[in-house]
C-alpha cells in the first residue's frame, strides 16, 4: 500500500467513538504509530488492549455520559453511529469541539438495483428491507444527511472489510473450512461479484479524512474497484493460505436447502458495482488483496 504519510500532513489529537472491535484498534493503533494523541469514548465492554490511549466510558445515547468528554479535538471518528440523532447529540455535547466529524458509513446506503456504477453522487436508498439489516441501512442513509449540519465533516463509505480480527462471518467462513476439513465450498453456477477492502486500508483512508483539507464537507468510496466473483475468491485464498485444500461446488439451490453461509451475493441481481476512482485520485492506494488475505489468514492461524 503507497500513500503520503499522514505524520506528514499533521499531528492531532483525535477523538474515536466506539472504537472497541475489529476496525477500531486498527486505526487507534495507526493513528498512535504516526504520532497523534487518542482518545477513545466508548461503554467499556470490550478491553481495547492498546496502550496509550486516553480512555472515557460512557454510552453514547446518554447525555450525563457524553458530558464527561472535555477538552477540544481536531477530529472526531464516529465508529458506532447507527440511528438517527446518534451524530446530532454528539455535536450538541462537543460543540465546534469535535472539529472534523468523520462518519464511518458504508456502500450499502446507496439505492440497489439501479444497474449503474454508484459513485459518491449516486442516490441513497429510501426503502426499509425489513430487519436488521434494513434498520442499519435505513440509520446510515438517515445520518448521512445528520451529519452536513456539522460545520466540517468527512463521510467514508467502505465496501465489505476483511483483515485480521474480523468479528463478521466472512473470510472466517474459508478459514475455518480450511482448517478444519482441508476444503471450500464454492456456488456454482454463481455470477455473483462484490468489492472487498482490507482493514488497514480503511484505517488509512480515516487518518487522511482526518488531517487532509481536502477531505474537508466531501464523501469517499473506499473500495478498490475490482470486482469479485467466488471463482476469483477462490484462486485469492489459494494464493494466500499456506494450507492446500479441495474445492466443492454446489449449486445455489443446493446452498439455499442446506443453509450454507455464503458471505457474498450469489447472484448478480444481488450484486452491486462501486466507484473507488475519487479516493484513488486523491493519491490513495489499495492492498493486493493477495497480500491482506496472507496477513489475515496468517493471523487467524497464529491467533487460535
Amino acid at each position: 500500500m503507497a500513500f503520503i504519510s499522514v505524520k506528514e500532513l499533521c499531528g492531532m489529537n483525535i477523538l474515536v467513538i466506539g472504537g472497541s472491535y475489529f476496525l477500531g484498534p486498527v486505526f487507534i493503533k495507526r493513528a498512535l504509530d504516526e504520532g497523534h494523541t487518542v482518545t477513545v469514548f466508548n461503554r467499556g465492554t470490550r478491553p481495547l488492549n492498546v496502550s496509550g490511549v486516553n480512555e472515557i466510558r460512557g454510552d453514547r445515547s446518554r447525555a450525563e455520559d457524553l458530558a464527561k468528554i472535555t477538552g477540544k479535538y481536531d477530529a472526531t471518528v464516529d465508529l458506532c453511529a447507527y440511528e438517527k440523532g446518534d451524530i446530532e447529540k454528539v455535536k450538541d455535547a462537543l460543540g465546534n469541539g469535535c472539529g472534523r466529524y468523520v462518519f464511518i458509513s458504508t456502500v450499502d446506503v446507496y439505492k440497489r438495483g439501479t444497474g449503474a456504477l454508484l459513485d459518491e453522487n449516486a442516490e441513497l436508498e429510501t426503502r426499509d428491507f425489513g430487519g436488521e439489516a434494513g434498520a442499519y441501512i435505513l440509520g446510515k442513509a438517515a445520518l448521512e444527511k445528520e451529519i452536513t449540519e456539522c460545520r466540517d465533516y468527512c463521510v467514508l463509505r467502505p465496501s465489505v472489510i476483511y483483515g485480521p480480527g474480523n468479528y463478521a462471518p466472512r473470510e472466517n467462513i474459508y478459514f475455518k473450512w480450511i482448517s478444519a476439513a482441508g476444503q471450500i465450498l464454492e456456488p456454482s453456477p454463481s455470477d455473483g461479484f462484490f468489492q472487498s477492502v482490507f482493514s488497514k486500508d480503511v484505517a488509512m483512508a480515516m487518518l487522511r479524512a482526518c488531517c487532509d483539507a481536502s477531505f474537508s464537507r466531501k464523501a469517499f468510496n473506499v473500495t478498490p474497484s475490482q470486482v469479485i466473483t467466488y471463482s476469483d475468491y477462490t484462486k485469492i485464498l489459494k494464493e494466500a493460505c499456506d494450507k492446500e485444500f479441495e474445492v466443492i461446488t454446489i449449486t445455489p439451490e443446493e446452498a439455499f436447502m442446506q443453509q450454507v453461509p455464503f458471505p457474498f451475493p450469489i447472484s448478480s441481481i444481488e450484486s452491486e458495482r462501486y466507484d473507488g476512482s475519487a479516493l484513488e485520485s486523491a493519491g490513495f492506494e489499495f492492498t493486493d488483496m493477495v497480500a491482506g488475505m496472507k496477513e489475515t489468514w496468517n493471523y487467524y492461524v497464529h491467533s487460535r
